[in-house]
């Protein structure tokens, strides 16, 4: 018998953000349906890779950016709600297309800003690695304990957008904030900007937090799964086969 999906996600933003999709979702007019937001949110993440790129020209550019982050969100976040609510899921179908679009728009949505003016492209290839890990360990973990994570100690793909929107205008504010009064340059990489940091921090602490999951991950499967008993024989029937 198929064990049933667990679902983790522990969001900071939860207790604001679920009841919300909840009350947006209940007021969707019927000719909405969940293909549409989820291409919705897909055409949200182009739109912010495309103020990401634009910014190196002009930081006013991150206007639109946030707008595509605002928009990824509402799309991305809204598509599985709805479904939910209408009881009309698809399974299958859902967990491919919604974690085939996060990965493309987590994607562009990284890099581009590795090539924006915010952030080095090191620090930004960095925060996807550590993404993408998370993405990974987290289809590991449907597969091996029929348990699919979307956050890792309440930090998930909401609290990424936030954090990108929070920096956009804190940008467009003051602009770029660089820390080189207080760290040193990257060698011949200029100076190390608060995005750069914020990136390398929060890599560190999700990696820290991946590993941690996997320790108690693993002691719990040993536990579920664990080694079959041997197969002893004795001597007689070896000799009784023999004969």
């Amino acid at each position: 018998m198929k064990q049933e999906m667990k679902r983790v996600n522990d969001s900071f933003l939860g207790p604001i953000e679920r009841p919300t999709l909840a009350w947006i979702a209940a007021r969707l007019p019927k000719a909405v349906v969940p293909d549409q937001l989820t291409a919705l949110g897909v055409v949200g993440g182009l739109i912010t890779a495309a103020g990401f790129l634009l910014s190196r020209w002009s930081l006013t550019w991150l206007w639109l950016a946030s707008a595509g982050l605002v928009i990824n969100w509402f799309g991305d976040s809204l598509d599985g709600t709805l479904a939910r609510v209408r009881r009309i899921e698809r399974p299958r179908y859902g967990f491919f297309i919604d974690h085939t679009s996060d990965l493309f728009c987590q994607i562009i949505t990284f890099l581009s800003l590795g090539v924006s003016p915010l952030a080095h492209f090191g620090a930004a290839c960095l925060g996807l690695i550590t993404f993408l890990l998370a993405f990974v360990y987290s289809l590991i973990t449907a597969h091996a304990r029929a348990t699919m994570r979307v956050t890792y100690f309440y930090f998930g793909p909401t609290e990424i957008r936030a954090l990108l929107l929070l920096g956009n205008l804190l940008t467009l504010a003051v602009g770029v904030v660089s820390l080189r009064a207080w760290l040193p340059p990257l060698p011949g990489g200029g100076a190390i900007t608060i995005h750069d940091f914020f990136i390398a921090l929060l890599s560190l602490a999700g990696l820290t937090a991946i590993g941690t999951v996997a320790v108690v991950d693993a002691k719990a499967l040993a536990a579920e799964d664990p080694p079959p008993a041997p197969v002893i024989h004795s001597v007689h029937s070896r000799t009784t086969s023999d004969d």
